[in-house]
């Protein structure tokens, strides 16, 4: 590696940038690339490799590149230079976070408790506007002092965070989620809050509670997700003329193609959302392990069967797959879930053919408010436009995420 490009990587991981440096593997020609500005096709490789968060190689042009990866390095984000915060900050940096605090009590944050350390002595919702937090941010309010923390906490509510931790007993937090739901938070979006924050490992000293906040975040940061799966299956199929999902294709009814794909699939759970002809839909899936919710107002539009399964569900992402498409397959299911990763920027993993997005979709829990707020028969396509810097393309080379079955002569022609 040149020297040059040594000391770009390091100054653009101090400014928090991530970029990317591709190697001609064969005549050694090196190069940085901004993937957030680059749109050249190798730019777009290195944008790809970004997203997935892993090193690769690329074939563009002819040339064999080899793209080495330096994301934005995962950082913590303390609020209240606390006796907490001083043994957090020194786990964390050990651990490899970046570490900011911010307290604008200059009694707490000084030098002296803080040594090499970067203290931001300022309130939280003016040092947060200054330096969003992001997919790759976690914040911990331990001040314990409400005119700081719930700025600090309204402000990670309203952003990406991949984590908001509380410091506070039980009590402390129902008070504290009292106060942020007169601010307009709906219950919904208060869940992201981890309070108390840490594990329940009984720690008492601040050496033991920054341990617990610590192991908390290493546990989140590794675990597996678990992804339940949305069929669609409330239409009236007004193009059909009768109802398309319990069509026969291949001697099964269409929906039972949709939905044993999905059960095929690593996805864990599986619910399908009746509304007109609820009972022909069930049947057309009988002896199959799914759960069923009904949609009473699936004669408003698609939007109102998103929102009747977001409203249920619990867990970290939500797979949506329409009744529908018969041509969805389990790989291209579970080829969406291996891809996502919210902290990574892929919380929004999509399936695409010849260039058009289609179904699935894969949604982060970070969206199932704006899910719930959806209206009409548009579905969330608008969604992903406006995240557009958090969608994973999923993309196949068959017309599967794009082919819906919605009149006769569609079911006649049809084949797998």
């Amino acid at each position: 590696m040149k020297r040059a490009t040594l000391l770009a990587l390091n100054a653009a991981r101090a400014q928090g940038r991530a970029l990317v440096r591709a190697l001609d593997v064969e005549c050694g020609e090196e190069m940085l690339i901004d993937p957030a500005s680059d749109h050249s096709p190798l730019g777009q490789a290195a944008r790809a490799a970004l997203r997935a968060d892993a090193s690769t190689n690329a074939t563009i042009d002819g040339r064999q590149w080899f793209l080495t990866v330096y994301n934005v390095p995962w950082e913590i984000v303390i609020v209240g230079a606390v006796h907490i915060a001083q043994a957090l900050a020194g786990l964390a940096a050990a651990s490899g976070y970046r570490v900011r605090i911010i307290d604008p009590r200059m009694a707490y944050a000084t030098e002296e408790r803080f040594p090499g350390m970067r203290l931001i002595r300022s309130w939280p919702d003016e040092a947060l506007a200054a330096e969003p937090l992001t997919a790759r941010s976690t914040l911990v309010v331990l001040a314990h002092d409400p005119k700081l923390d719930d700025a600090a906490l309204a402000t990670a509510l309203r952003s990406s965070a991949g984590y908001i931790g509380a410091l506070g007993s039980t009590r402390t937090h129902a008070r504290r989620l009292t106060r942020l739901k007169a601010l307009g938070f709906s219950a919904r979006e208060l869940e992201r809050i981890h309070g108390p924050v840490g594990l329940a490992i009984g720690a008492r000293s601040p050496s033991e509670i920054a341990i617990a906040v610590l192991a908390e975040l290493v546990k989140l940061r590794h675990r597996r997700p678990h992804i339940a799966g949305l069929v669609l299956a409330a239409g009236m199929s007004s193009r059909m003329g009768r109802n398309k999902l319990t069509a026969l294709l291949a001697g099964k009814p269409m929906l039972r193609h949709v939905v044993e794909a999905a059960l095929a699939s690593r996805l864990d759970c599986v619910t399908v959302v009746t509304g007109h002809d609820a009972a022909a839909v069930r049947g057309a899936l009988e002896g199959l392990p799914v759960g069923f919710l009904h949609n009473p107002d699936y004669a408003a539009g698609l939007s109102t069967s998103l929102r009747a399964g977001v409203a249920g569900c619990e867990s970290d992402g939500l797979m949506v797959l329409l009744g529908d498409m018969p041509g969805i397959t389990p790989e291209l299911i579970d080829r969406g879930i291996a891809a996502f990763d919210p902290a990574a920027g892929r919380a929004i993993c999509v399936a695409t053919a010849h260039g058009q997005r289609g179904h699935p979709v894969l949604w982060g829990r970070q969206f199932f408010c704006e899910l719930e707020r959806l209206t009409g028969d548009t579905g969330a396509r608008g969604l992903i436009g406006a995240h557009a810097d958090l969608v994973c393309e999923i993309t196949t080379g068959d017309a599967g995420p794009l082919t819906d079955i919605d009149t006769p002569e569609a079911l006649a022609a049809y084949s797998f």
